[in-house]
């Protein structure tokens, strides 16, 4: 133990020069960036599929908001791509039904000429023979797989891409191999080695550089996070080793117990006056190399639900962590790394990993993979949000009106038709303001205050 992964240097000897650093950050931007493209073109897919396969009439398909950059007709939807690339959308004619009553003549109002703008739109789109066609008109429940398509589609290609990045290529941890031999084990982790040092155990059993440990005490080490349990501090522990001529060995080495850092859950545990604690640790004296294993489907799954989770219960304190990322931007507190960001954060971080010194080709790519499936599963959380205009919004109104609809059956009465939800265009308006100045403001801090690794 007091062992940690070696940082792998860069091999290929390309990093370090300022013109390639620059060339391998903008070109992490550009693989983040079509991706980013990629998920929401997916996104939309998964409003459109189903659309057509009901019937319902697509005039449009769009990537993108603003002008229109290139598009082409086929059949009856036109597909294009647009300038913004922050969103994508599909033109359903009917996605709000009419009104129930004759609108009251009079002076409109601006909420009244919003509702009956929303009810409208789209209206030039409709033809002789698209009177069945609408939205609205479908029952429920394919109305509901229309609005859940989109957020799914997501889900699937964050797990897809997670389980190529961790069963794939695979994640580095800690191996069993040897990379340095440390001359002693200062008591203090911040002391030097001297001469009159006492050397360290593993010197003193004749550990080399790249030999490989293969069991512990005659218990086989399949990895190193199983030396823990291993290993008997105080006392005489034997080592099997493969040395790097290709022999085996048996040393024996008696670790010396130092004060270290407490680790839990991959960080340094602090007290409450935010200082380190420290506690007894078996040290060896050796640095082991880092490698790359790739986990099984089940860890894979596994780790994209954790993923799902900590993004929704991230979601679910939005209003505090953008808080916190304005008081980081305006005021002195250090922005936190595991904040919300937005297209901008997103393409710093793809752009530092790809020109990263310290990460072989393969941990780049699994960490840019990475950042596409957190963006993805963070895509289908928040559309799921029960907020119009996002998808979950459209969602709960369905499973309003079936609620209502089931107890106006049991109750006997007319079919109320289908929900109106056109009436919630106002406070439609209100989440979409909320929604732009959340994103404006995020969008400022990775600008003057991005997340720093």
């Amino acid at each position: 133990m007091g062992s940690r992964p070696r940082r792998r240097t860069n091999r290929e000897g390309l990093l370090g020069n300022p013109v390639n650093e620059t060339l391998l950050y903008l070109f992490g931007i550009l693989i983040v960036a079509l991706g980013i493209g990629f998920s929401i073109g997916w996104h939309e897919l998964g409003h459109l599929i189903p659309a057509k396969l009901f019937g319902v009439k697509v005039p449009k398909y769009m990537i993108g908001f603003g002008p229109t950059l290139f598009s082409k007709k086929i059949g009856e939807t036109e597909y294009g791509l647009k300038l913004i690339p922050l969103g994508g959308y599909i033109t359903m004619i009917g996605m709000y039904p009419p009104a129930k009553s004759p609108e009251v003549s009079g002076p409109r109002g601006f909420f009244r000429d919003m509702i009956s703008s929303a009810r409208n739109a789209h209206s030039e789109f409709v033809e002789p023979g698209d009177e069945n066609r609408r939205f609205y008109q479908l029952p429920v429940w394919k109305r509901m797989i229309i609005m859940f398509g989109g957020p799914v589609m997501n889900l699937i290609l964050g797990v897809v891409l997670l389980t190529v990045a961790l069963s794939g290529i695979g994640v580095s941890q800690v191996s069993t191999t040897v990379s340095e031999v440390s001359r002693c084990v200062p008591v203090v982790a911040t002391d030097q080695c001297t001469d009159a040092s006492q050397a360290s155990p593993a010197l003193a059993a004749g550990l080399e550089a790249g030999d490989k440990i293969l069991a512990i005490n005659g218990v086989d080490l399949v990895n190193w996070n199983e030396a823990g349990k291993l290993i008997k501090p105080g006392v005489v522990n034997q080592l099997s080793v493969l040395k790097v001529d290709g022999s085996k060995a048996s040393l024996s080495l008696t670790p010396i117990t130092v004060q270290r850092p407490v680790i839990e859950n991959g960080a340094v545990k602090l007290d409450a006056s935010g200082k380190q604690v420290y506690g007894p640790k078996p040290v060896l004296g050796i640095i082991l190399a880092a490698e790359i294993r790739p986990l099984s489907i089940g860890e894979s799954l596994a780790a994209s639900g954790q993923s799902v989770a900590q993004v929704g219960q991230m979601i679910l304190n939005l209003p505090q962590q953008v808080a916190a990322v304005g008081q980081s931007t305006f005021g002195s507190e250090q922005r936190r790394a595991d904040g919300p960001v937005s297209i901008i954060g997103i393409g710093q971080i793809a752009g530092e990993v790809a020109s990263s010194s310290s990460t072989s080709f393969e941990e780049k790519i699994q960490s840019q993979l990475g950042i596409l499936a957190s963006l993805n599963f963070a895509l289908f959380a928040f559309n799921m949000l029960p907020l119009l205009p996002l998808d979950g919004g459209h969602v709960a109104g369905g499973v309003y009106e079936a609620i209502k609809k089931g107890i106006f059956r049991v109750l006997r009465k007319p079919n109320p038709g289908p929900a109106d939800t056109a009436l919630l265009m106002p406070l439609t308006w209100v989440v979409f303001i909320a929604l732009m100045a959340m994103s404006a403001l995020i969008i400022i801090a990775d600008l003057v205050n991005p997340i720093s690794f």
